[in-house]
Order: C-alpha cells, then structure tokens, then sequence
C-alpha cells in the first residue's frame, strides 16, 4: 500500500473512531480509489458501513474478502451474519457452512448455527452446536443466557444444563 492509501485510511480510522461516518466513508473511497483491491481499504469500507447498517453494502466487500481469505472463519461468520439479515436465514446457514471449513473449532460458528438452527426448530442440532461451542469457549455461556435465538430453547431442560454448566 502506497503511503497516501495508507494516510487515507488512517484518516478513516480516526473519523469512525469519532463516528463521522460520512467522512471516514470518504477517506476510506480515497484510499480504495487508490488501489481498488486493497483488502485494509476494503476491510475498512466495509467496516464503516457496518457501522452505519448499512448492511446490504457492506455485503458484497465482505464477501470479497472471505472469498480471498478462505480460510478465516471470522469472516464468514460476519458474512453469514449479514446475509441472515439482507437475504435469508438459508443464505446464512449455507454460508455459515463455509466457517466451518475454515476452522471447524471456532466456537462461534458453532454458537451462531446453533442459533440458526434454533430458529428453524431443529432442536438436536441446535443443542449439539450449543454443546460444542460452550465446550470450545465457556465464556459464551452468558451469551447463551440472553440469546433471543434460543427462545424456543429456554423451556429444555438440556438447554439450561447446558447453560448452567451442568453437562
């Protein structure tokens, strides 16, 4: 990255820091009018939308950059969770999947299927996703405990031994 993309991207910074959407939006298109493919640039675009909720534009810079780094869950994890709310919660199950290629032990992919599937009253999927993910990362627990996905849940007696800590 030349060092004018990258004054303009910490410029970017600053104002999303200060919640100046606009001009951190503007910052952000100077640097990606720089070099179109820069994935700082890109991550940055796509975080300032994010912030805006701005979701459906944010989609497809997201999508770029998981489509270029496969292999980070995290990625896919934030795409599944946009799509889930600018397409469908199908499109966000079959992209979701793609975390899991990616890192099969990364607790919140398995957290954010479990609420999937919760809401698609899939209840063993969901307690087993449930079940994995707490045994990768017990802090999610309290997130757990005040999941609207897990709504249909709540009643189960698996479900609050579970987040209980008692399996």
């Amino acid at each position: 990255m030349n060092s004018e993309a990258q004054k303009h991207l910490e410029y970017a910074s600053g104002y999303l820091d200060l919640e100046m959407f606009e001009d951190a939006l503007r910052e952000a298109d100077a640097a990606l009018a720089l070099d179109r493919h820069d994935p700082r640039a890109i991550a940055m675009k796509s975080a300032i939308l994010w912030h805006e909720n701005r979701l459906s534009e944010a989609e497809p810079l997201i999508a770029e950059l998981a489509e270029r780094n496969p292999h980070d869950a995290g990625l896919w994890i934030n795409l599944a969770y946009i799509r889930r709310r600018t397409r469908s919660l199908e499109a966000a199950v079959e992209t979701l999947q793609r975390a899991f290629e990616a890192d099969p032990k990364d607790a919140l992919a398995h957290f954010n299927m479990a609420c999937y599937r919760a809401v698609q009253h899939r209840t063993e999927e969901a307690l087993a996703l449930l079940q994995n993910a707490l045994a990768l990362d017990p802090k999610l627990r309290d997130l757990a405990k005040t999941e609207p996905d897990f709504q249909t849940l709540c009643g189960l007696e698996a479900f609050q031994k579970l987040i209980n800590g008692q399996t």
